[in-house]
């Protein structure tokens, strides 16, 4: 079999930089996507509905429920994954972990559009993109729903939640967040999407908004679920 340029380039690139595990870093082999296979059989993955998130959520903002992918810990070494499309700009894997959680969610129905939580214009060009957005398109291909844009706005460039108590995380982005254009969502089930939710102040931020929305409910998909909540 005779192999292509492009082809013979590629394998000599892998070779001089293999693909590592985003997690632990070890090389990844022929077929193998980001996370090498013990790390992704060792993601603590979601396994049914949480009915106490659901309940929280719903008691407390009124959302109808709450998708995630994984249990979310500072403390593990799988906050890499999170880390990895946040910070070191892996586009793909955001798109790759959106898609594992919409397979989680393929049996659900009713949703009718995605919006990503929205980065605030500055900080979305110091990164480049945004994550949340990655991770939406991942899911609406699985869901074949849209992601809309200009419903909501982020309107304070926020400092980061990290290293936040939940108290200061509410305060940190009250206020935060605007409508647009609600035309389009009017009516709607609506998926709000983040990479990870912790205390839920994003969450309820975001919420703030979208309540006033005529006849609109939401539902919120995240990659990390934080045992806070």
């Amino acid at each position: 079999m005779t192999l292509s340029i492009p082809s013979i380039f590629s394998s000599f690139f892998r070779l001089l930089y293999p693909r590592a595990c985003v997690v632990c870093r070890d090389v990844l082999v022929d077929g193998e996507l980001f996370l090498c296979s013990t790390c992704l059989s060792g993601l603590p993955l979601n396994e049914g509905v949480d009915e106490e998130a659901d309940e929280v959520f719903a008691n407390d903002l009124g959302i109808v429920h709450l998708y995630w992918l994984f249990r979310y810990d500072r403390a593990s070494d799988f906050h890499k994954l999170v880390y990895a499309i946040k910070y070191r700009s892996n586009r793909e894997l955001g798109v790759w972990a959106g898609k594992m959680l919409g397979e989680r969610m393929i049996n659900v129905s009713g949703i009718d559009c995605i919006i990503p939580v929205p980065l605030h214009p500055e900080r979305e060009k110091e990164r480049g993109f945004n994550q949340a957005f990655m991770i939406g398109m991942g899911i609406a291909s699985v869901l074949r729903v849209q992601v809309v844009s200009g419903v909501l706005s982020r309107v304070v460039n926020t400092p980061s939640q990290t290293g936040l108590e939940r108290g200061q995380r509410v305060d940190n982005v009250a206020e935060a967040f605007e409508l647009g254009d609600t035309a389009c969502v009017r009516g709607c089930h609506v998926l709000l999407v983040d990479d990870v939710v912790t205390s839920g102040a994003t969450i309820r931020a975001c919420m703030m908004e979208l309540s006033k929305i005529k006849g609109i409910r939401v539902s919120v998909a995240c990659l990390g679920k934080s045992g806070s909540i």
